[in-house]
Protein backbone atom coordinates (compact mmCIF):
# COMPACT_ATOMS: atom_id res chain seq x y z
CA UNK A 1 0.00 0.00 0.00
CA UNK A 2 1.72 3.42 -0.99
CA UNK A 3 1.26 6.64 0.67
CA UNK A 4 -0.55 9.12 -1.28
CA UNK A 5 0.27 11.98 1.14
CA UNK A 6 2.48 14.83 0.32
CA UNK A 7 6.15 15.03 1.49
CA UNK A 8 5.27 17.98 3.59
CA UNK A 9 2.65 15.91 5.03
CA UNK A 10 4.88 13.02 6.03
CA UNK A 11 7.64 14.87 7.43
CA UNK A 12 5.10 16.94 9.66
CA UNK A 13 3.80 13.07 10.93
CA UNK A 14 7.52 12.05 11.26
CA UNK A 15 8.11 14.95 13.42
CA UNK A 16 5.14 15.02 15.80
CA UNK A 17 5.87 10.69 16.30
CA UNK A 18 8.87 11.98 17.09
CA UNK A 19 7.87 14.55 19.68
CA UNK A 20 5.48 12.36 21.33
CA UNK A 21 8.82 9.22 21.23
CA UNK A 22 10.80 12.07 23.06
CA UNK A 23 8.34 12.90 25.47
CA UNK A 24 7.63 9.57 26.26
CA UNK A 25 11.71 8.26 26.33
CA UNK A 26 12.52 11.07 28.69
CA UNK A 27 9.79 10.75 31.23
CA UNK A 28 10.75 7.02 31.29
CA UNK A 29 14.20 8.15 31.80
CA UNK A 30 13.16 10.57 34.55
CA UNK A 31 11.08 7.89 36.77
CA UNK A 32 13.86 4.81 36.09
CA UNK A 33 16.87 7.73 37.11
CA UNK A 34 18.70 5.44 40.11
CA UNK A 35 18.24 5.87 44.06
CA UNK A 36 21.70 6.47 45.91
CA UNK A 37 21.56 5.04 49.59
CA UNK A 38 23.55 6.88 51.33
CA UNK A 39 23.48 8.50 54.61
CA UNK A 40 26.15 11.39 53.24
CA UNK A 41 23.82 14.58 53.04
CA UNK A 42 24.83 16.96 50.50
CA UNK A 43 24.36 20.76 51.73
CA UNK A 44 21.69 21.95 48.87
CA UNK A 45 19.46 19.36 49.73
CA UNK A 46 15.91 20.65 50.77
CA UNK A 47 13.91 19.96 53.66
CA UNK A 48 10.36 21.10 54.81
CA UNK A 49 9.97 22.94 58.30
CA UNK A 50 7.59 24.40 60.19
CA UNK A 51 8.50 28.06 60.90
CA UNK A 52 8.54 30.58 63.38
CA UNK A 53 4.90 31.73 61.79
CA UNK A 54 3.31 28.56 61.93
CA UNK A 55 3.49 27.95 58.11
CA UNK A 56 5.75 25.01 56.48
CA UNK A 57 8.49 26.51 54.85
CA UNK A 58 11.92 25.17 53.50
CA UNK A 59 15.69 24.78 54.09
CA UNK A 60 18.83 23.38 52.95
CA UNK A 61 20.48 21.02 55.05
CA UNK A 62 23.30 23.61 55.19
CA UNK A 63 21.23 25.95 56.53
CA UNK A 64 19.48 23.57 59.29
CA UNK A 65 21.50 24.46 62.30
CA UNK A 66 21.59 28.31 61.82
CA UNK A 67 17.92 28.80 61.25
CA UNK A 68 17.23 26.12 64.54
CA UNK A 69 19.64 28.03 66.73
CA UNK A 70 18.15 31.82 65.26
CA UNK A 71 14.38 30.33 65.88
CA UNK A 72 13.73 30.42 61.67
CA UNK A 73 11.89 27.09 62.48
CA UNK A 74 10.02 25.03 65.06
CA UNK A 75 9.97 21.64 63.83
CA UNK A 76 11.04 19.62 60.74
CA UNK A 77 7.64 17.19 61.55
CA UNK A 78 4.95 19.69 59.93
CA UNK A 79 1.28 18.70 60.47
CA UNK A 80 -0.34 17.87 57.01
CA UNK A 81 0.72 14.21 55.82
CA UNK A 82 1.76 15.90 52.53
CA UNK A 83 1.51 19.58 50.91
CA UNK A 84 3.80 21.83 48.40
CA UNK A 85 5.33 24.92 48.68
CA UNK A 86 6.79 27.19 46.05
CA UNK A 87 10.01 29.04 46.69
CA UNK A 88 12.48 31.59 45.01
CA UNK A 89 13.14 29.24 41.44
CA UNK A 90 11.84 25.70 42.69
CA UNK A 91 9.39 23.70 43.94
CA UNK A 92 9.37 21.86 46.95
CA UNK A 93 6.90 19.00 47.85
CA UNK A 94 6.51 16.67 50.38
CA UNK A 95 4.58 13.56 51.76
CA UNK A 96 5.05 11.59 54.95
CA UNK A 97 4.32 8.47 55.04
CA UNK A 98 5.09 5.93 58.10
CA UNK A 99 7.22 8.86 59.55
CA UNK A 100 9.54 8.36 56.36
CA UNK A 101 9.25 12.15 54.57
CA UNK A 102 9.96 12.05 50.74
CA UNK A 103 10.66 15.75 49.30
CA UNK A 104 10.87 16.56 45.95
CA UNK A 105 12.90 20.09 45.19
CA UNK A 106 12.31 20.73 41.05
CA UNK A 107 12.79 23.24 38.78
CA UNK A 108 13.23 23.48 34.70
CA UNK A 109 16.67 22.23 35.08
CA UNK A 110 16.79 19.65 37.97
CA UNK A 111 14.89 17.13 40.39
CA UNK A 112 15.78 15.80 43.32
CA UNK A 113 14.13 13.44 45.88
CA UNK A 114 15.11 12.35 48.63
CA UNK A 115 13.72 9.84 51.44
CA UNK A 116 14.56 10.76 55.22
CA UNK A 117 13.32 10.61 58.53
CA UNK A 118 13.41 12.30 61.52
CA UNK A 119 15.08 11.67 65.12
CA UNK A 120 15.01 13.66 67.83
CA UNK A 121 14.82 16.82 65.62
CA UNK A 122 17.67 15.81 63.21
CA UNK A 123 17.25 14.41 60.22
CA UNK A 124 18.71 10.85 59.35
CA UNK A 125 19.24 10.62 55.34
CA UNK A 126 18.15 6.89 53.57
CA UNK A 127 18.35 7.47 49.89
CA UNK A 128 17.84 10.30 47.45
CA UNK A 129 17.30 10.57 43.80
CA UNK A 130 19.40 13.26 41.83
CA UNK A 131 17.90 13.51 38.68
CA UNK A 132 19.30 15.61 35.67
CA UNK A 133 16.22 16.83 33.74
CA UNK A 134 18.45 17.75 30.80
CA UNK A 135 20.65 14.84 30.71
CA UNK A 136 17.28 12.77 30.75
CA UNK A 137 15.84 14.82 27.84
CA UNK A 138 19.03 14.06 25.87
CA UNK A 139 18.73 10.90 26.45
CA UNK A 140 15.38 10.65 25.35
CA UNK A 141 16.52 12.73 22.38
CA UNK A 142 18.46 9.78 21.47
CA UNK A 143 15.82 7.06 22.65
CA UNK A 144 13.37 8.66 20.15
CA UNK A 145 15.55 8.58 16.97
CA UNK A 146 16.39 4.97 17.73
CA UNK A 147 12.73 4.39 17.71
CA UNK A 148 11.78 6.63 14.85
CA UNK A 149 14.27 5.26 12.76
CA UNK A 150 13.09 1.37 14.06
CA UNK A 151 9.57 2.05 13.08
CA UNK A 152 10.70 3.64 9.60
CA UNK A 153 12.67 0.70 9.02
CA UNK A 154 9.74 -1.53 10.03
CA UNK A 155 7.52 0.00 7.57
CA UNK A 156 9.76 0.08 4.87
CA UNK A 157 10.43 -4.15 5.12
CA UNK A 158 6.54 -4.71 5.61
Amino acid sequence: MEDKRGLLAQIFIALMIFSALVGAWSVAFMISWPWDKTDHWKPEFRLVAVCANKEVCGFAYKELADAKAKGLYTTLTPAESAGDIEEVQNWLKWKNEKGIFEVKASSWHFQTTIRYTVENELPVLLEYQDVDVPKAFYYGIAAGLFSLLGLYLRKMRG
